[in-house]
Parts: C-alpha cells; sequence; structure tokens
C-alpha cells in the first residue's frame, strides 16, 4: 500500500515518535510509505532510509499561511501520489488531511494520543472534546490507545478502533544488576499532569520511613536515589527543588533534564515510576518494563492496568495519592525478591507491544477500510 503519515514535527515528543515508528514499521512490512511533516524544526528520531520524507509547510511567516499551506502541500502531494491511505498524528494535522483530501476519495485515519477523559484538576478544552467526539465522526477510523477510552466513547463514534502505541526499543533478555535509582519522566513543564509533586512528597514519605523503627516496610539501604528526568522551564524547576527542600530530600532527588539515551537510564534504573495524574497510555511505563524496570504505576481508571495487568508485572495505585504512591514505592524498593522477579516478567510482558505486533493490527484495519472503500 502507498501509505502518507501526516505529523507536524519528527522530533522530541512522544506522538511523535510514534509517528516515526509506524512509518518505519510499515516499510518494513513493504508498504510505501511517505511522512509528511515540518522540516524546518529538527529531526531526532531515527527514520528508515526507505522512508520518503517531504515538506509539511512552505512558509513559517504566519500561523495562518503555515497551515493553509500546510493544506495545498499535502493535497499536491495526494493529487501526485494517490495514497491508499493517509494517517493523521494528533488534532491539527488531522484536520489539514481532511481537507487536503476533499473530493479525492482518499480515506484519512485520525489518530488520537491522550485519554477521552481529563480529570477535574486539567479539564479537557472544547476544541479537544469537540474534536474527539463529533469532528472525529467524518474520519474513516479513529484509533484509540485503550479499551479503557473505547468504553467511554461508547456509541458516539463508531469508527473507533483501539491500537496501542509501539514499544520502540528491544526487551533485554538478562537481567543484570542495577543500581538503587528510582527512575521518573516526564517533561517538568507538565508536572501537574506527570503528578511530580505527588511524587516528591511520597519519596519523603518512603526516606522518613527509614528513620521510622515500626514502619511497616523499612528501607534499610540510605543510598536510593530518585531520578527525574525530562526538560522544563526554570520556573517549573525552581517549583519541585523548592518542594524537595520543603520536604527535606534535595539531597536524594536528582533532576537529569532532557537525556537523549533514556534507554541507558533505564537499564541502569532498578525501579520506573509514573506518577501521573492522568495518563493516555503510558508510552514511558512500556518502554521501562521492557529494559527490566520494576515498575510502579498510578492508574488512571484502568489504562496503565492493561499494560500492568497484575501484581506480578509490577505495581498499580490511585493517582494524586501520596501515601498509596509511597507504599507501592516501599513495597518495591524492600522486597528484593518480589522486585526482581517483577523485573523479569515486566520484560516479557512488554513484547505484546513489540512494532511487528501492533504494525500486524494496523494491517487489519488497513484491510477493513479497503473492504469498505
Amino acid at each position: 500500500m502507498k501509505i502518507f503519515v501526516v505529523c507536524s514535527r519528527l522530533g522530541y515528543g512522544g506522538a511523535e515518535h510514534v509517528a516515526v515508528m509506524w512509518a518505519n514499521g510499515f516499510v518494513e512490512r513493504g508498504h510505501d510509505v511517505t511522512l509528511i511533516s515540518n522540516l524546518y524544526e529538527e529531526i531526532t528520531f531515527k527514520i528508515d532510509e526507505r522512508v520518503k520524507v517531504r515538506n509539511l509547510i512552505s512558509s513559517v511567516d504566519s500561523k495562518t499561511k503555515k497551515w493553509c499551506g500546510a493544506v495545498k502541500n499535502v493535497r499536491k502531494l495526494a493529487k501526485e501520489n494517490q495514497p491508499d491511505v493517509i494517517i493523521s498524528v494528533m488534532r491539527v494535522c488531522s484536520v489539514i488531511a481532511k481537507l487536503a483530501v476533499i473530493g479525492l476519495n482518499i480515506p484519512v485515519i485520525a489518530t488520537e494520543h491522550n485519554a477521552y477523559e481529563w480529570p477535574e484538576c486539567n479539564p479537557m478544552p472544547f476544541q479537544a472534546r469537540f474534536f474527539k467526539f463529533h469532528l472525529s465522526k467524518f474520519y474513516n477510523a479513529v484509533t484509540v490507545l485503550t479499551e479503557a477510552d473505547k468504553k467511554i466513547i461508547g456509541n458516539r463514534l463508531k469508527n473507533s478502533v483501539v491500537i496501542p502505541n509501539p514499544l520502540s526499543l528491544k526487551p533485554i533478555e538478562k537481567i543484570s544488576k542495577r543500581q538503587n535509582n528510582v527512575l521518573a519522566v516526564g517533561r517538568l513543564d507538565a508536572w501537574l499532569v506527570k503528578g511530580f509533586d505527588v511524587l516528591i512528597r511520597a519519596w519523603a514519605q518512603v526516606i522518613k520511613s527509614n528513620k521510622t523503627a515500626n514502619s511497616r516496610f523499612k528501607v534499610q539501604s540510605e543510598k536510593w536515589k530518585l531520578q527525574i528526568a525530562g526538560t522544563g522551564n526554570e520556573k517549573s524547576l525552581n517549583y519541585l527543588k523548592q518542594l524537595c527542600k520543603e520536604n527535606d530530600v534535595e539531597e536524594s532527588v536528582e533532576f537529569l533534564g532532557f537525556q537523549k539515551d533514556i534507554e541507558k537510564l533505564y537499564q541502569e534504573a532498578s525501579i520506573f515510576v509514573l506518577s501521573s495524574r492522568y495518563e493516555g497510555f503510558g508510552l514511558v511505563l512500556i518502554e521501562a518494563m521492557s529494559q527490566g524496570c520494576a515498575c510502579v504505576a498510578c492508574d488512571y481508571k484502568g489504562r496503565q492496568r492493561e499494560i500492568i495487568q497484575n501484581d506480578s508485572q509490577g505495581l498499580c495505585c490511585e493517582p494524586d495519592d501520596v501515601k498509596a504512591l509511597a507504599e507501592a514505592l516501599r513495597r518495591m524498593m524492600t522486597d528484593d525478591e518480589y522486585r526482581e522477579s517483577v523485573r523479569k516478567n515486566a520484560a516479557e510482558r512488554s513484547k505484546h507491544y513489540l512494532i511487528e505486533n501492533v504494525i500486524s493490527q494496523w494491517n487489519c484495519l488497513f484491510t477493513q477500510i479497503e473492504c469498505k472503500n
């Protein structure tokens, strides 16, 4: 098949990384793939040389010229190449792709990369809700990340299909000895969503329990470190550092900034923690599991529990619950035998998300769309 993948950029973001993984996976299966993106911005992800790359925009002078030009560019490329299907990544590119193919009879698949329900602390904006539940009806298919979202959608969208994000890393086969590091990954600017404030307060409870003789789970070693990897502005970083100071844990928390070699951090850490108040899926969670981290995840209404199916694969707790997160971390840090068992099972579970498995799901969707057309 001829496949277009339309994405706003090819660097840094999680959805952007997924788009590149799809493109690479499709060409590996023999498809003819063209990535259409903003080539004025830095490309940070490795693109298979068999994937054709074309510019989405012709001008960066203004937003109006940028996005109107994008519609023209996609339409021109579509007329010249006659793709069998266009996959669009996130809302803006989905609208661009749909407008570009008016009258051309080319199916467009919109892909959603976050949850269909958001918590009260960060309510879903009107435009996001309008796109998810109304505009999405006009696409040939809309992919969602979890069965939980499929359930929330119900009968409001007849064209929704569950396809999880693919794993970009090769699962390790040998579980090696690790450092006493607990790793978290995410943008510091999004600390409220990522729950880094909850994590720091939970970490303080874990460290303080080390000094409490009657603690149920006593952390024997004082050498454990909490590492938070991710970029962020100075205001967000200073806030989180101040929170560490207020909770007397500044010496045991490290802010690592943006890390290009995140795989190395996964392979050094014993434990990975996903402390998000809400998360549509958890790409970093399956990455950490694949590299043999024992994972603790805040489960947003069953979404992360779809990944960590039971306690043999990791621990889940309610989001925004400092005490529950602290208890889960304590158990994972203190029970060496359990932690080592979880690490092995987590790496095995992550294989479900290998790119070849996800591409097979995409091929099934392509077949369904071909039959309908």
